[in-house]
This record gives structure tokens, C-alpha cells and sequence, in this order.
């Protein structure tokens, strides 16, 4: 039986299709937008396209859910599979897969996201207020200049609006204003990744998360967060099994793969998929990964940051780059025998990592939190 998922890529990536859900859901949001009208304290949450708990939306929804001002707010949580997230937290959820989430949709005033929280559909919202939180700073190519994006995605990019969209620094700010060239304000005060840093930082210690993973284990811990390809690759993409059994010789090596990935099948890491990658930098003495944004969150720690690209002229080619490791001073890898040489050096450049955050992340998290706080009171 085709999955879910799978009727949506098919969607997503043909024309066709991808053409008559658009014109489908633009019909159905208008036929609803003239007989529903927003409650002024609802707010709609969706992380990674519903698939998460999880990144800057849950933290907006704690900042909420916390302060005495919202009690009588109803903060409402859309997932694609709503039983399979059962904290306690959560109040209220929702189907994002349901015919019905359009009217959830437009019912609530404000819509928190990290990505597309209208499906792919881009319409008129006068009444509601979309508050865009991106799930990071672009290293990959996006919109434009992403190469064999599907024309419905482009669409999306081309023609929502966010009435706010928070940037950590001029570097992304101008980025976004080609990508999502119909945003009507952009927020450059940081953004609210900064404050689940610092919450978790001061709320759990090291051995706890590492009790959460199973880890008994002293030697220093290596968080590996490959990301996914999108297309058939011909050169070599994550490190082998074999790479990684070498590694966890000196490392506890725990493994965060991208939630369109499969989880490495080696028995000899710990495998992490599901455990917030906020926790995960807490416990990690050092960062490998590709061309995953999360490095920009990682280097706030000033912990060592190693990049692995044995494929980067032909992902420069089938999926693009803004720019290369070589522009942050980072050190890269471009085969298994380079990152192990690497790693085998003891003195690391922190200044990069200095330099990189004064650049692409300079905000404090406080920053963010008043912005947002600003945007909920005065809109």
C-alpha cells in the first residue's frame, strides 16, 4: 500500500499533480476563508512540515505555554501522525494530513512555523499572522537557486507571505529576501534556537542526557549529523560502517540522521534519530557533518567542528551551495583518510568558530524572545 509520504512526493515532485492540489487548495481556502474567522487567541504550531516536536516552534509554544499572559490562549500542535506524540505538554493536536487542518488553519490567529505550514499553498491571510522561524542558516541553495527544485516548492517560495520572518544575521537576512521575496518583515534579532541552547544547557546535565542514551561509557563523544541527498548520488555521501566502528574506538559516536534518511545499521554507535539534536550538543565534544546548517548552532559551544564532503563538486552541481567550508575556515574533509588526520591533530582553531559566530549568529537569545513576544502582543 503507497504511504502517506509517498502520495506526497509524487505531489510534490510532478507537475501535474502538483498543479491540481494547488488549484484544489486554493478553491477549498477560499470557499472556508468566507465563513471562518480567526480566534483571536488560537495559535497554530507546526515544526519540520508536522513531522516534529520539536526546533524554534516548540520553543515559541513554551514561551507561551509558560507565561501567565497566554493562559487563555489555545495552543494547538499540527502533526502528520498526532498519536505518536504524547507529551504532556501538548494540550491540544491535530491531524496536518486531515482535510480539516485548513480550518484549524484559518481559525487560528497566528501560525508558528520553521517551514511550509500552508502546505505548499500560498494564499491571502489579511486575518492571520504567519510568524516564520527557518529551521536554519542557508548553506545549501534554496528557492532560485536551488537546482531541480519541483515547480510547486518554487511556487511556494516565489509566493508566500510571512508577515514576520526572523533571521539570525545580515548574511541570511539578504538570503531570504531573494528566496521569499513576498515576506512583508523580516526580524533581525536572532533567532529562538539560542534560547533551547541556553534552556537546556542550564536545565540537564551531561550525565543525565547521557543516562537518556544509554551511554556508560567515558571516552568523548562524537555527534555525527549527516543530511540528505535528494537525488541518486554516485560519489561517496556519510561515512562507511567501517568508518564508523574506527571511530568509536576513541569516541562514543552517536548518529543523528536527517528524518528523510535511514538510520546507519552499525552496531557499534549510537544511533539518535529521534533524540533532540539540542540535548545531543550538550554531550558532544565534537561536530562531523556536511553541509547541515546545524553546525552554526553547534560552534555557539566553541567545540570543535569538522566538515565531511566526498561529494561536494557534485553536490555543488545537482543541489548547490551559497558557500564553501574553505569561506568559514572550517576544517573539511574530503575523504575518510583526510577526517582522520584531521581528528589526529591536537591543535584546533577556535578563532574560526569566534570569527563565524560574530558573523552568521551574533544575537543573544534574549533578543529573539522580546521580538517574539513584541510580535504577540502588538499584532
Amino acid at each position: 500500500m503507497i504511504s502517506t509520504q509517498q502520495v506526497k512526493n509524487i505531489i510534490k515532485n510532478s507537475s501535474m499533480f502538483g498543479w491540481i492540489y494547488f488549484w484544489v487548495g486554493i478553491v477549498v481556502v477560499k470557499v472556508l476563508q468566507l465563513f471562518i474567522k480567526p480566534n483571536e487567541k488560537q495559535v497554530l504550531f507546526i515544526s519540520y512540515s508536522g513531522r516534529q516536536f520539536s526546533d524554534t516552534p516548540k520553543e515559541a509554544f513554551n514561551l507561551l505555554r509558560l507565561d501567565p499572559a497566554y493562559e487563555d490562549y489555545k495552543l494547538i500542535w499540527a502533526f502528520n501522525k498526532p498519536k505518536d506524540f504524547k507529551d504532556s505538554t501538548i494540550k491540544y493536536k491535530i491531524s496536518a494530513n486531515s482535510p480539516l487542518f485548513f480550518y484549524h488553519l484559518l481559525r487560528s490567529k497566528y501560525w508558528v512555523a520553521n517551514s511550509s505550514i500552508d502546505r505548499l499553498i500560498p494564499f491571502k491571510h489579511d486575518e492571520n499572522i504567519y510568524i516564520q522561524f527557518w529551521h536554519g542558516i542557508p548553506m545549501k541553495a534554496l528557492g532560485h537557486s536551488e537546482i531541480g527544485l519541483a515547480p510547486l516548492v518554487q511556487h511556494w517560495y516565489d509566493n508566500v507571505s510571512f508577515d514576520f520572518m526572523f533571521t539570525y544575521s545580515e548574511y541570511d537576512l539578504q538570503k531570504f529576501k531573494d528566496v521569499f521575496p513576498r515576506t512583508k518583515r523580516f526580524v533581525s534579532s536572532g533567532q529562538l534556537r539560542k534560547q533551547i541552547v541556553k534552556r537546556y544547557d542550564s536545565r540537564m546535565s551531561v550525565e543525565r542526557i547521557k543516562a537518556e542514551l544509554g551511554i556508560k561509557s567515558d571516552k568523548k563523544i562524537l555527534l555525527y549529523v549527516p543530511t540528505f541527498r535528494g537525488y541518486p548520488a554516485k560519489e561517496q555521501t556519510t561515512l562507511t560502517d567501517a568508518a564508523l566502528d574506527r571511530l568509536s574506538k576513541d569516541f562514543t559516536v552517536v548518529y543523528r540522521g536527517h528524518y528523510f534518511s535511514k538510520t546507519t545499521e552499525s552496531g557499534s554507535i549510537v544511533g539518535a534519530d529521534r533524540f533532540s539534536l539540542y540535548k545531543l550538543m550538550i554531550i558532544a565534544d565534537v561536530l562531523i557533518t556536511d553541509y547541515s546548517s546545524v553546525f552554526f548552532d553547534f560552534a555557539v559551544y566553541n567545540k570543535p567542528v569538522y566538515l565531511f564532503q566526498p561529494d561536494v563538486e557534485e553536490y555543488k552541481v545537482k543541489r548547490g551551495l551559497y558557500f564553501s567550508a574553505e569561506d568559514l575556515e572550517i576544517p573539511v574533509a574530503y575523504s575518510e583518510a583526510d577526517l582522520f588526520d584531521l581528528l589526529a591533530c591536537e591543535d584546533y582553531d577556535y578563532a574560526s568558530l569566534e570569527s563565524m559566530n560574530r558573523k552568521f549568529n551574533p544575537h543573544t537569545a534574549e533578543e529573539a524572545v522580546f521580538s517574539f513576544k513584541s510580535i504577540m502582543m502588538h499584532s
